[in-house]
């Protein structure tokens, strides 16, 4: 693997281990804190830090083009530069990688004119968005921009890899209208709190009712192996989303830092439905990323299972009020993500060969 494709990768993990650790801080545990600042990064770290960059190299790699790589470089350099204490310049630097990766996605999108790849340009428009709302002090807009940058980027990546299903007329031309529908409650988020928030949970069920009809899965899941384990982690991963837009909706009021339906919301979505569709898809990227290809092991169910329960925990200690059990869910996250690597890496693999970017 070379600098290009490493480095990124190098810095994602290590936003994702001081995510994590950062969130288990969060959660009250005892864990020494290297700077003020950490337990506040959680989010971003996670957000822009982890999952931008790895869906900058993707893009990257699928765009083909040397210059691409600049973006999943600067989302690395700003990684460092906030776990280095520079937290609002790390940020700033997330906002260019941002509008990077929207010039990227773009470019590509006019190149393929296809439905999902506009899709995946609205999406990356969240990245930067989401670094914005976090400088201007808006917590709970950063939140819902997250949501929206990784639900449509997935459901962007479903919609390629849909395609091969039959489906009506209207079946076909509505993606690109719930996109839409998902995107207007963010860009609302500041002033109308609520009614976001309300618009969202909307969005998100009817892109789940879409997802779980039209979906691949629907062919995959009656295949061996890897595409049967995919396809079991997006369903499992739509659940979570369901729950989540539905506690979302449900709300009285604007959600903020310390609320328990916050809490639900946010963890449903981001570990119960993305972890879900990392830990589907990371045999599927991985090969392209670093040039190992994974095999996928019925072993990877248990780790499945775990990051299920996790969940389950952690919105049961927040609909009953138990710090406890909120803290044992967030324990056990952590438990899941190793409990998953160790069973990829365990079960071997193969090498392949990397394709050079074309130069430009």
């Amino acid at each position: 693997m070379n600098a290009v494709r490493l480095l990124p990768v190098a810095s994602a993990l290590a936003a994702l281990l001081a995510a994590v650790w950062a969130g288990l801080v969060r959660l009250g545990l005892p864990l020494p804190v290297p700077l003020a600042q950490w337990p506040l990064m959680h989010a971003a770290l996670f957000g822009c830090g982890f999952f931008g960059t790895v869906i900058a190299l993707e893009r990257a790699i699928a765009y083909g083009r040397e210059a691409a790589f600049a973006v999943p470089l600067a989302n690395a350099t700003a990684t460092v530069v906030a776990l280095a204490g520079l937290w609002e310049l790390a940020l700033y630097i997330w906002v260019g990688a941002g509008v990077g990766l929207v010039v990227v996605a773009f470019l590509q999108a006019r190149a393929i004119r296809e439905p999902y790849a506009d899709v995946l340009t609205l999406a990356a428009s969240f990245l930067p968005l989401a670094a914005v709302f976090v400088l201007g002090g808006h917590g709970t807009a950063a939140a819902l921009s997250w949501i929206a940058f990784l639900v449509l980027t997935i459901a962007a990546e479903r919609l390629e890899l849909s395609r091969v299903m039959p489906r009506p007329a209207w079946a076909t031309a509505l993606p690109p209208l719930l996109a839409f529908a998902l995107a207007v409650p963010v860009w609302f988020a500041v002033s109308h709190p609520l009614g976001a928030q309300r618009g969202l949970a909307l969005a998100l069920l009817a892109w789940v009712a879409w997802l779980a009809r039209f979906d691949v899965i629907r062919i995959t899941l009656r295949r061996p192996g890897q595409p049967r384990f995919t396809a079991v982690c997006l369903i499992s991963g739509y659940a979570w989303l369901a729950i989540a837009a539905i506690v979302l909706g449900a709300a009285n009021a604007p959600l903020g830092a310390g609320d328990a339906a916050y809490d639900a919301v946010l963890h449903a979505v981001f570990v119960g439905f993305v972890m879900s569709m990392l830990f589907g898809h990371a045999p599927i990227i991985l090969p392209a990323i670093t040039g190992w290809r994974p095999r996928v092991r019925p072993a990877l169910y248990l780790a499945l299972a775990v990051l299920h329960l996790s969940v389950a925990l952690r919105l049961s200690g927040d609909a009953v009020g138990l710090t406890s059990l909120r803290q044992t869910g967030g324990v056990i996250h952590v438990a899941a993500l190793v409990l998953y690597a160790l069973l990829l890496v365990q079960g071997g693999g193969t090498r392949i060969r990397l394709s050079a970017p074309a130069k430009r």
